[in-house]
C-alpha cells in the first residue's frame, strides 16, 4: 500500500505478512491511508 502525501510525493506503507492480522492493525494501515472508517467498515462487513 501507499500512502498519497500533500505534497504529491508517495510514502510505501509496509503490513504484516501474518496468517492472522487483528483488526486494530488492519484499522490502522486504512486510516493512514486515509480511506477512513467509512471504507473500513464497508470492508469489514463484506467479508
Amino acid at each position: 500500500m501507499v500512502r498519497q502525501n500533500a505534497d504529491g510525493t508517495t510514502t510505501p506503507l509496509t503490513m504484516p505478512n501474518h496468517n492472522l492480522i487483528k483488526g486494530s492493525t488492519l484499522f490502522l494501515v486504512d486510516i493512514l491511508v486515509d480511506r477512513g472508517l467509512d471504507k473500513f467498515v464497508d470492508i469489514v462487513q463484506d467479508s
